[in-house]
């Protein structure tokens, strides 16, 4: 079993016979990712309807918990939520549907995936270990301060999110894959990634009950940056994310987060409970160019980005584009 397997937390359903082999007490681990044989070529009758019922039982999952944070967004106000693309509550069913991204491509053979397994699984295991190593060095002294709790919260969560660019020119020196292998250990990176964002949640919900949310006063500069980027990367607990932005509103306005961190995180938020967002710090591509999604008042959006500290829109453009330029299309 890989080290940084998913830790679980409580749902209401159980998952299907087909997964319990790799549910290990609190933990779950794709393991040989046998309960994916279905979906390959060949397989029996018996492997593709259990297949059929751990992807039914995974939109299930998607589904109760989208109608919990709608529950919890009613009780704050919010009627109408567009919970589109958000992830599931429940991270056992979080972690079933990332590791399907395993195989990526829909015509690879169950023994060419066999292959990919064996390649990629001594580069995942290593880096999940130097992962769990890495994060108990940096754990905090008993008498921390909020501020080196919080940082010290987002070291396994970075890790995670810049090796996902393995592979990429930006991680020249990193083992090679195959593409593969490769979509492989991006799946475990993922699930681990997840497992983190989960119980930083937790963590910081807890944190936020018992002293509010953390101000530069109360956790420093760094401390308190380092709550938003944990808050921002909350995407399957909108409702928690919307109670945040919510305490952070009259802080931002005092000088006592950052405002540039509070609009960044009011776009994330009202993008996906309400489909429009107030500082165009959300893009997109269309028609070869990078452009904002949706927007509450395009007329009066450069004076709210000034108003934020940020850059102006173009600048912000431009900043995109030299990294990650728009695909051209026909």
């Amino acid at each position: 079993m890989l080290r940084g397997a998913v830790l679980l937390l409580p749902a209401a359903t159980d998952p299907p016979p087909g997964l319990k082999p790799y549910f290990h007490g609190e933990t779950f681990d794709p393991g040989d990712f046998g309960w994916m044989r279905g979906r390959f070529p060949g397989a029996t009758t018996e492997q593709v309807k259990a297949y059929a019922d751990i992807n039914a039982w995974v939109k299930a999952c998607f589904d109760e918990g989208k109608a919990s944070t709608r529950k919890e967004l009613a009780a704050m106000g919010v009627q109408q939520a567009d919970l589109s693309g958000v992830p599931p509550r429940d991270l056992r069913c979080e972690a079933v549907a990332t590791a399907q991204s395993a195989a990526r491509h829909e015509t690879v053979t169950w023994p060419a995936f066999q292959h990919d397994l064996e390649e990629a699984h001594p580069v995942a295991a290593s880096f999940l270990l130097a992962l769990r190593l890495a994060e108990e060095t940096s754990r905090p002294r008993v008498e921390a301060s909020l501020g080196e709790r919080i940082v010290a919260r987002t070291i396994g969560e970075q890790m995670l999110r810049n090796a996902l660019d393995w592979g990429s020119s930006d991680m020249a020196d990193a083992p090679h894959l195959s593409d593969g292998a490769l979509y492989v250990l991006q799946a475990h990176l993922d699930i681990a990634l997840s497992q983190r964002d989960h119980a930083n949640t937790e963590w910081l919900k807890g944190e936020v009950k018992k002293n509010g949310w953390p101000t530069i006063a109360s956790a420093g500069t760094t401390g308190s940056m380092m709550a938003w980027l944990l808050v921002q990367h909350a995407d399957a607990d909108p409702a928690f994310q919307y109670r945040a932005l919510r305490l952070m509103t009259p802080l931002a306005e005092k000088g006592e987060v950052n405002r540039r961190n509070y609009a960044y995180l009011y776009d994330r938020v009202m993008l996906k409970i309400a489909g429009k967002q107030r500082y165009a710090t959300q893009m997109t591509c269309k028609g070869g160019k990078r452009v904002p999604q949706p927007l509450e008042d395009e007329a009066g959006m450069p004076a709210l980005r000034a108003k934020a500290g940020l850059e102006p829109l173009a600048d912000y453009i431009e900043s995109f584009d030299g990294r990650s330029p728009c695909p051209k299309t026909p």
